[in-house]
């Protein structure tokens, strides 16, 4: 677990690890704080203090740390066949790690399982239910990763001020011959504000362009047709000068994906919009890397 300032959704989140159905014994827990002044070092201290002799091990560790190098800390400092991060708003069902197990026993080549964090329902803001409807893995909240692959592939995540780009990690897993796989069941998201659609957009125009920049640099090659796509769409208003039929054949395949990706949900199709947004962020971030590199 990484965190920082967790403090009114720690204790919850550290009950539900308690609560696991597995042998305590065969469970190493790994929690790196990233200076919270808010408490939640402490608790975790007196946690660590009431839980050392149930355990294997407790290791809780504090510093300037952003949630990069608070992941690649547990990795360093885990030991074992399986990694399970779980965030510190998040509540895990007792029956998950037999789940876990389960699913990774059943075939070899799975060495990432992302298990869905459904918020609760009066929290739910759009990016919650568009990320439900759309069936979408949400990053690394809880997910399950096979540590002798995740050594095979390298760091979990190398450096990025704004966060993490799960895609990219299973994207390395893929090139290896692994396959991913999102559980069936959920655990429960603990949410101080629903999260709505200026945030998505905010995320679309800086982070997500960084995280597809990343993809392609690695040979991804969907990430590309997805900026032709939407580039051309970012065009489209200048083609429908020309002709109104080219201006909707443009859409038909970006809604129908969503459509049926969400099975008819309508907060899905908001995010077609919000994709025209992305080949400015990836001009803007090109050219601010060229600066850069002009400067020095």
């Amino acid at each position: 677990m990484t965190l920082k300032n967790s403090i009114a959704t720690l204790p919850q989140a550290l009950s539900g690890i308690v609560n696991l159905d597995y042998d305590k014994k065969q469970i190493k827990l790994v929690f790196v704080d990233g200076g919270s002044n808010d408490g939640s070092f402490e608790v975790l201290k007196d946690f660590c203090q009431n839980n050392r002799q149930i355990y294997k091990d407790v290791l809780v560790m504090s510093g300037d740390y952003n949630v990069i190098e608070g992941r690649n800390m547990c990795i360093r400092d885990s030991e074992g066949d399986l990694i399970l991060f779980i965030d510190s708003d998040v509540v895990v069902p007792s029956n998950l790690l037999l789940e876990v197990l389960k699913i990774f026993s059943s075939d070899p080549k799975i060495a990432f399982i992302n298990i869905p964090c459904i918020v609760e329902e009066e929290r739910a803001g759009w990016v919650d239910k568009f990320y439900m409807a759309m069936g979408e893995p949400q990053g690394m909240s809880c997910a399950a990763i096979s540590l002798s692959a995740l050594n095979e592939v390298g760091s979990y995540f190398v450096g990025f001020a704004y966060g993490e780009n799960t895609s990219e990690l299973i994207y390395r897993l893929r090139k290896r011959g692994y396959n991913s796989t999102i559980m069936r069941s959920h655990a429960l998201h603990i949410k101080q504000k629903p999260r709505g659609f200026m945030g998505y957009v905010r995320t679309s125009f800086t982070a997500a362009v960084i995280y597809h920049s990343q993809e392609i640099k690695e040979g991804k090659k969907y990430p590309i047709l997805k900026y032709i796509y939407y580039t051309t769409l970012l065009f489209s208003p200048v083609i429908l000068l020309f002709s109104i039929p080219i201006f909707i054949l443009l859409f038909i395949p970006g809604i129908s994906y969503y459509l049926i990706r969400s099975k008819g949900s309508i907060y899905s199709l908001p995010a077609l919009f919000v994709g025209m947004i992305l080949p400015i962020g990836m001009f803007i971030l090109i050219l601010r890397v060229a600066i850069e590199r002009l400067k020095s």
